[in-house]
């Protein structure tokens, strides 16, 4: 009988090890997740946080009347013919002035394809140590600035209250898109640097709806699976290309109208 005894005892013990032991999984497991999620969170914030500092000096009123100038970032978008272009730079915590002419890049469309020669490539962001938004190299924002396609703007929302856009002594109200995209590098799955690079180097930041639709009639029932991928590439956005590689993104964009004043919209 005493033998029997001892052995439910090691039974019994054996038993709560391994519930005790399944408890103790579940727990770090449940602190790992919320680990993550305070992280990704954090994450998030300082993601956003970045994207409003770079948009707030976009609407910095002291910097406007050299954003309007001929090398300006809203003065030289405003002069291209074709308003589909972007003027891109990337917002780097060492520099000490927001936007430099000298250091930024032009996208433009060369028929379906990407063109992105114009300019420099010293605005396209890169997986660099002096790139990086803070100083604590995490987390990277590239602007991009385009003149605002008038055929999507809301009727008569541009325009100043009280005004008779052709009577009026006003200058024509100017539109115009600013995307902020901001990533945390380090958060995310290992990916080639390269092809963090490429995302910023070779998309549009932002494609208006016309441009996509005129993108998408291109293709028939007898298009190729070269041309469909042209397409396709065509129409991936920086921020689609980095989310696709599994790089955390946060995307902000911003209206403006440059009218007698300068307004966000």
């Amino acid at each position: 009988m005493y033998k029997n005894q001892r052995g439910v005892t090691l039974i019994v013990v054996l038993l709560l090890l391994v519930a005790i032991t399944i408890i103790g999984a579940l727990a770090i497991r449940a602190s790992t997740t919320q680990l993550r999620i305070a992280t990704a969170g954090q994450a998030q914030q300082l993601m956003i946080q970045n994207s409003d500092a770079a948009l707030f000096q976009v609407e910095n009123p002291i910097e406007i009347n050299k954003n309007m100038a001929m090398n300006g970032l809203f003065g030289y978008i405003s002069r291209e013919h074709d308003s589909g272009k972007e003027l891109v730079f990337c917002y780097k915590a060492g520099d000490t002035r927001f936007f430099t002419f000298s250091k930024a890049s032009l996208i433009s469309w060369n028929g379906n394809n990407v063109k992105n020669e114009g300019l420099s490539e010293l605005g396209f962001c890169r997986m660099q140590s002096d790139y990086f938004g803070t100083q604590r190299k995490t987390v990277m924002t590239q602007i991009a600035i385009k003149a605002a396609d008038m055929t999507e703007a809301e009727a008569f929302a541009h325009l100043q209250t009280g005004t008779d856009p052709d009577s009026a002594k006003v200058d024509p109200a100017q539109l115009y898109t600013v995307v902020a995209t901001t990533i945390f590098p380090d958060l995310g799955k290992s990916v080639p640097n390269v092809s963090i690079n490429n995302c910023f180097k070779n998309q549009f930041n932002a494609i208006p709806e016309s441009r996509a639709a005129a993108l998408d009639a291109e293709l028939t029932p007898k298009s190729t699976d070269a041309e469909k991928e042209q397409i396709r590439l065509a129409k991936l956005t920086v921020s689609q290309c980095l989310t696709d590689l599994g790089v955390p993104t946060h995307t902000q964009v911003a209206r403006y109208a440059l009218m007698q004043n300068f307004s966000k919209i």
